[in-house]
């Protein structure tokens, strides 16, 4: 009860009842949401999320959402454009524009912290916020002649593609000297160790020409090594929906090379910077290329403090809108 009667709620897990009480008593209601149209797996399979909508249960969820979209006191906080474009998507489907069955809309949007949706006032562009960096400082400054560090961390799962960033690296070892460091573990692990062959050493540092695993370490730790790094590299497909990890080697000056197809790669970096989450070809160019310049982040744009004050922004917008009303 306590949720339908507060001033104010930013909803994260789709209570739809709740959310329908709330703006029918004219009470202001954020959501907050990565995409809801990430490619479905069936079986080894990906087919496109739209096909939910196969399912009368499911296409009555989203008419009801997509009638709360159209109430002057329901907010939508996408976590990166291609959330955005997803809720853009069924919104115009379900007002008739049976096209974008078939399609995705284009949008426009600035990619920043709250930036609003081009004809969609209140849907605001957001993310997920990170610590900032404790130190101010790199510990690589510079590439000289030296092995391109490339460093990756996370979960070792199918989606996460590191198989690719590993194809790429026997790709190119001969054309560009590369110390590549994997930490993490996970299903993958063993079919990943296996790929590396002869170029596999199971140690937490940097050795020129050769794929370096670790197991898990501290978040500090994990902080440290993206100093020592040249270059990040996340490599999922569009089954992440935000990838922190990003938001964290931008924090601590790593630059970050990414796929288009995650949430905060094709939100905070410059398309240089992207490729597609299934060619190894596209990547290994990407890393002969590097030349160590670094990515244009505002660390201040993207943080909690920021994120805060456009919150306020939001609660004064909506209660001038009613006040108008």
């Amino acid at each position: 009860m306590r949720a339908c009667e507060c001033d104010i709620l930013i909803d994260m897990l789709r209570e739809l009842d709740i959310m329908e009480k709330r703006v029918a008593a004219s009470k202001t209601t954020i959501y907050m949401s990565e995409r809801w149209l990430k490619p479905l797996v069936v079986g080894r399979v990906r087919v496109p999320a739209i096909l939910r909508l196969l399912s009368p249960s499911y296409r009555r969820m989203v008419c009801r959402f997509v009638r709360l979209m159209d109430n002057p006191n329901f907010w939508m906080l996408p976590c990166g454009v291609h959330a955005a474009r997803d809720f853009v998507r069924l919104y115009k489907l379900f007002h008739g524009g049976w096209r974008f069955l078939f399609q995705e809309p284009q949008i426009t949007v600035s990619h920043n912290l709250g930036a609003c949706v081009e004809g969609f006032s209140r849907i605001r562009l957001w993310g997920y916020f990170v610590e900032p960096s404790k130190q101010k400082w790199r510990t690589r400054s510079a590439l000289k002649n030296e092995a391109l560090r490339v460093l990756w961390c996370g979960g070792m799962v199918d989606w996460k593609h590191t198989d690719i960033l590993i194809r790429a690296f026997l790709k190119m070892h001969d054309i560009r000297l590369l110390s590549l460091l994997i930490v993490g573990e996970g299903k993958e692990e063993a079919r990943l160790k296996r790929m590396a062959g002869k170029f596999r050493e199971d140690k937490l540092g940097w050795v020129p020409n050769r794929i370096c695993f670790s197991k898990y370490v501290s978040h500090e730790r994990v902080r440290e090594l993206m100093r020592e790094a040249d270059v990040y590299v996340m490599s999922s497909n569009s089954e992440e929906g935000w990838g922190a990890v990003v938001s964290e080697a931008l924090a601590e000056g790593c630059p970050v090379i990414s796929t288009y197809e995650a949430g905060s790669s094709a939100t905070l970096l410059p398309e240089t910077n992207l490729y597609h989450s299934n060619s190894y070809e596209e990547l290994a160019e990407k890393l002969v290329q590097f030349n160590g310049a670094p990515v244009l982040y505002d660390e201040e744009e993207w943080s909690g403090v920021n994120a805060a004050d456009k919150l306020m922004e939001i609660l004064k917008e909506n209660h001038e809108g009613n006040r108008q009303d």
